[in-house]
């Protein structure tokens, strides 16, 4: 997940450039670069699924822990249940999100599918629907190990809070 994160990142230094240069030669020059809002576009999906598998790693998404924290202080066990639950059903809409990207991505890759402007820009859509597949496996494989933590979580209620 590390390393799919800091491929995400240099993705975002990469559209940072390619930013700066379009500003650069739209201002300076009035030559904007071709297909940059299209690039902008496609990157926007494909870092977001490199990057979330590492966010949830690191307890790093976005949630409300008020409710979950006063059930925790109240009945530990009632916590981990809730949040085995959280995961089980983080790893079932992944794997579903993944289980159904399969096929786009087949057909992306046989149609040559692409995204932009025909004689323009085209950005082939096979490669982000891999990465797509790829975050959605990593995110499962993720909540499943966060799952099995709480599920041993229960099992020792005063050694598993997270």
């Amino acid at each position: 997940t590390a390393i799919m994160a800091a491929v995400g990142t240099g993705w975002i230094l990469v559209i940072m450039a390619v930013v700066c240069a379009d500003i650069i030669g739209r201002g300076a020059f009035n030559r904007p670069i071709l297909g940059v809002p299209e690039f902008l576009t496609f990157s926007i999906v494909g870092i977001v699924f490199l990057q979330l598998p590492q966010t949830l790693r690191t307890s790093g998404l976005t949630r409300a822990d008020v409710l979950l924290n006063v059930i925790g202080r109240r009945s530990p066990a009632t916590r981990h249940v809730m949040q085995l639950v959280y995961d089980l059903v983080g790893a079932a809409l992944f794997a579903g999100i993944g289980y159904t990207t399969w096929p786009l991505m087949v057909r992306a890759f046989e149609n040559d599918e692409f995204y932009g402007s025909t004689g323009v820009v085209q950005i082939p859509t096979g490669p982000l629907k891999i990465i797509i597949i790829l975050g959605c496996v990593m995110m499962t494989v993720q909540f499943l190990i966060d799952a099995w933590r709480d599920y041993r979580a229960m099992q020792r209620p005063a050694e598993g809070a997270r």
